[in-house]
């Protein structure tokens, strides 16, 4: 595994965590699910970066299957949750 494979992986793993604790604390909701996503997103752009490099292994994929995955289970458990965090981050 190269560098940015590592860092996809990184960041899908701090995103998950942040986002599935965004669901346990209904306090802080709102800004542990900004950044989860956020951190999500910094993951998929890495593994992109790691596919456009070539880098070996599969594992580079990880971080794009994650942000789709996790994306699905938030609409189709809370799809008001979506327009409640675009409003956030709109304001």
């Amino acid at each position: 595994m190269k560098s940015l494979s590592n860092w996809s992986i990184l960041f899908a793993m701090i995103g998950t965590l942040s986002f599935c604790c965004s669901l346990a604390l209904p306090k802080a909701s709102g800004l542990l699910m900004i950044s989860g996503i956020g951190a999500l997103l910094m993951g998929m752009v890495c593994s992109f970066g790691a596919m456009y490099k070539n880098e070996k292994g599969k594992t580079k994929f990880l971080a794009v299957a994650v942000f789709f995955l996790l994306s699905f289970i938030l609409v189709w458990n809370e799809p008001f949750q979506i327009v409640r965090l675009l409003t956030w981050m709109k304001n």
